[in-house]
């Protein structure tokens, strides 16, 4: 049977200069970087382990869980990755365990997300952070079939709601693009809202639909950053 990761997702991209690496960094410098609980992260679908290879760089004591065999057997045995099932298991760690938690386009491959939500919450330290990241539905309803193993659709309230559901406090839900360029420089934002409205056909460079041109599809296709922290014991 085809490799999930190398029919779908399988890419070489441990570079410093590589996109994973550029959103560990942005990721790192606006929510982990000055949060006084410590250094421990907890990947959840840590894949191929681009974002465990992009954390650690940070200086961060990074984990990883995943569900299929050949993420776990994809990266090196520098880092600790357990297997879990998310729509059913408890992450294999105990409560309060983890400063930090991050996914990346994992909660829409999940049906159970009250399951993958708070089990997220639970082994976070009062205080720890939560990002995960996932399609908008908003902007990508066209192509988000594309992948068959999508199971289920996220708008910007229905993450925020599902967060707040599962006692996450100063929950922020937004848009968010993936082009390093706009995060450096946000007044160009502006290029991206024109190039959106492109036809879909001007995302491709290729008639099979397999080479996409970088900065018109992500100008249409905007993810969604969830944020929330644990919260911490009243005096």
């Amino acid at each position: 049977m085809p490799n999930y990761l190398e029919t779908i997702y399988f890419r070489d991209e441990f570079k410093e200069t590589d996109y994973p690496q550029k959103l560990c960094n942005y990721i790192f410098e606006k929510y982990f970087k000055n949060n006084k609980s410590g250094n421990k992260l907890l990947d959840i679908g840590s894949g191929k382990g681009n974002h465990l290879v992009g954390f650690s760089r940070k200086g961060l004591d990074v984990f990883g869980i995943d569900k299929r065999k050949e993420c776990l057997e994809a990266v090196d045995k520098t880092f600790e990755i357990k297997e879990c099932d998310l729509e059913k298991d408890a992450i294999p760690y105990e409560s309060n365990t983890f400063d930090f938690i991050f996914s990346k386009s994992v909660i829409e491959h999940v049906r159970n997300a009250d399951n993958f939500v708070s089990e997220s919450n639970r082994v976070l330290k009062p205080g720890g952070i939560a990002i995960h990241m996932t399609p908008d539905w908003g902007t990508q309803y066209k192509t988000f079939w594309d992948d068959y193993t999508h199971v289920q659709a996220w708008t910007r309230k229905s993450l925020q709601n599902c967060m707040k559901m599962h006692d996450f406090d100063n929950v922020n839900c937004f848009l968010f693009r993936q082009l390093p360029i706009l995060w450096e420089y946000p007044f160009l934002s502006f290029l991206s809202d024109i190039v959106s409205i492109l036809p879909e056909r001007f995302k491709w460079k290729d008639k099979n639909e397999e080479v996409f041109n970088t900065f018109i599809r992500f100008s249409k296709e905007k993810m969604l950053i969830g944020y929330g922290k644990k919260k911490e014991p009243s005096n």
